[in-house]
């Protein structure tokens, strides 16, 4: 929504048509633009507030400082950039503060907004973004910027609107409301390496990584944590982390064994597996067979199961040494069957 000045206003209220009042087009030497109308009332409010002794009199009546806000104190804002990013909304006015980053966003409405948190936040987030473009947030004491907003309401039903956005929010039970703008923070800084490394989250585990400041001290944690991880979808993210993320901080030849261990740690508890599976499927074998007087064909059932097993794990390139003490199947059994996979 561009700015629209008393001219324009007198222009408006020439015209008669509905359609008309609908856009009003108004001519500037660099280009056309369409000036948006909601409600010609609107527009009083406007130019009443281009008036600075006018807005220092709402200011001081609505924020009640002990010293009072002077004239000289505050300025007009060239609020371009907030109209051009909001453009349906009613009217804006915006002054700020000479000597600080402090901006009053003064906005008339003719009709109840149930929205108007939303659109509030909005404008303070534009506001805001316009004043530190450019600008880094680099010492603690920086500030950002504060916006004032001020809602004029002329409606004839009473206004009944959340004056805060968390009333209008959906909530999370039984869990503390954190309000709009805060956050929770979980700071490493917070925990010992040992609690980090014995915490139960994986994500504890990362966080320890990222304090390890020697290479030697990584390699030992990495060590500890792929022995006890047993989850494949998470060893599968340590090998992403080793290869990619940590590469600038561990040799190659660090890097290698590293993976070496992951894959030699995967591919025993694959084996342990398969191993206390086969002890279930034989005891169960032997006592159906027990039962049911066919123990020749459970067995042999059983060591056809045993075979695809191994069979699926010579694929996998794993050591015949380890396939054996896991199937219990003899080295010319699984030789045949390698011979057979080719």
């Amino acid at each position: 929504m561009k700015e629209f000045n008393y001219q324009d206003y007198l222009k408006y209220e020439k015209l008669k048509t509905k359609e008309q009042r609908g856009a009003l087009e108004v001519s500037t030497k660099s280009k056309k633009s369409t000036y948006k109308v909601h409600q010609p009332h609107d527009k009083i409010f406007k130019i009443v507030l281009e008036e600075k002794k006018e807005v220092i009199g709402l200011l001081n009546r609505i924020l009640k400082l002990k010293e009072e806000i002077k004239e000289e104190e505050i300025e007009k804002y060239d609020n371009e950039y907030i109209n051009y990013m909001f453009q349906d909304s009613e009217s804006d006015i915006v002054y700020k503060m000479k000597t600080k980053q402090i901006y009053f966003l003064i906005e008339h409405q003719s009709k109840v907004d149930y929205a108007m948190p939303k659109r509030i936040l909005e404008y303070e987030t534009g506001i805001i973004s316009k004043a530190i473009v450019g600008k880094k947030m680099t010492k603690k004491d920086h500030k950002l910027p504060r916006v004032i907003p001020i809602v004029i309401y002329t409606g004839s039903r009473k206004w009944d609107v959340e004056k805060y956005i968390e009333e209008c929010q959906e909530k999370l039970t039984e869990s503390e409301q954190i309000k709009l703008g805060n956050y929770y923070v979980l700071d490493v800084n917070d925990y010992t390496k040992e609690e980090l490394e014995k915490d139960k989250l994986f994500l504890s585990t990362m966080m320890l990584l990222e304090k390890i400041k020697t290479e030697e001290e990584l390699i030992e944690i990495l060590e500890r944590v792929i022995k006890k991880e047993k989850q494949e979808e998470k060893r599968n993210i340590l090998k992403r982390i080793i290869k990619l993320i940590l590469k600038e901080r561990i040799s190659i030849e660090n890097q290698e064994k590293l993976l070496k261990k992951l894959k030699k740690e995967g591919n025993d508890m694959i084996l342990e597996v398969i191993r206390k599976e086969n002890e279930k499927q034989r005891r169960e074998g032997r006592k159906e067979g027990r039962q049911e007087g066919i123990k020749e064909g459970i067995k042999e059932g059983i060591k056809q199961g045993i075979l695809r097993i191994a069979k699926n794990l010579l694929k996998l390139g794993i050591d015949i040494e380890d396939i054996k003490k896991a199937t219990g199947l003899s080295q010319k059994e699984l030789q045949n069957l390698a011979k057979n996979n080719n």
